[in-house]
């Protein structure tokens, strides 16, 4: 109980925050629209297609998820190290792992407000229709878990090397233009498309765009193995990250460098 009392602290001091900066909210609303409609120009020859956008919605969408748990893990922790005060966390009874996951849920919770606010005007306006289905939250959970994994990944070079600003930006970018966002992963060549189904939203985003445009079930992803290859895939990202992240608190706490900046 004490753990989860923490946790909903945690969540409710990151609303208060936020609620405190609505004018960074409103620009981060014009920056997604920008960027999703200038994609589309792009990929559409200047014009909007309103069957390409639908594709590349869904991609779109979870990779504003992706950024946004990736970010916020280790921003959390570089901000705790600038004021001093991130050995203080250490010190609580509660693992530091399950007080990063108590700020990204409130920092997803922040994100899908903003997201919506995005979303139901792009789907008015461009007349776009994607229908909602129970069976795409199912996968969206368990593609979550795995990004939750590789949020501990970059917050763990996080307290080790500490200003690692590029890395977060360089996999976010890496993210929208090799997980299937934009291009389908099939028409990616061989080489890129291996690369591309080890990251942790691929196989994410073909399933939600199965489940949700294809209307497939969740037992037809399983029986041909690509759910099972989803929950497999993402238990691996989570485990693995998580115990990367355990190693580098260990590896900062015996060089002295964990509260340093």
């Amino acid at each position: 109980m004490g753990t989860l009392t923490i946790m909903v602290n945690e969540a409710y001091k990151g609303l208060l925050i936020a609620w405190n900066y609505k004018f960074e909210m409103l620009l981060n609303l014009l920056m997604m629209g920008g960027i999703f409609v200038g994609i589309g120009f792009f990929m559409g020859g200047g014009q909007l297609n309103q069957e390409q956008l639908t594709f590349m919605l869904i991609g779109y969408v979870m990779w504003l998820y992706a950024s946004t748990v990736v970010s916020s893990m280790s921003f959390d922790l570089l901000n705790e190290a600038q004021s001093g005060t991130l050995e203080q966390i250490f010190m609580s009874p509660v693992p530091v792992s399950l007080l990063l996951i108590g700020r990204s849920f409130t920092t997803l919770i922040l994100a899908t407000i903003e997201i919506l606010l995005f979303a139901i005007p792009v789907l008015w306006g461009l007349d776009i229709n994607i229908p909602i289905r129970w069976q795409g939250l199912v996968i969206f959970i368990i593609t979550m878990t795995g990004l939750f994994g590789f949020g501990f990944i970059i917050a763990g070079a996080t307290l080790v090397f500490k200003r690692v600003g590029a890395l977060a930006g360089l996999v976010t970018n890496a993210l929208l233009f090799l997980n299937g966002s934009m291009f389908p992963v099939d028409q990616f060549p061989n080489w890129v498309a291996v690369i591309a189904k080890t990251m942790p939203t691929t196989q994410g985003i073909i399933l939600l765009r199965e489940t949700l445009l294809q209307t497939q079930s969740l037992v037809n992803l399983w029986k041909d193995g690509s759910l099972i290859f989803l929950s497999f895939h993402s238990a691996l990202y989570f485990c693995g990250g998580l115990l990367f992240f355990i190693w580098c608190v260990h590896r900062a706490k015996m060089d002295g460098t964990l509260g340093h900046y």
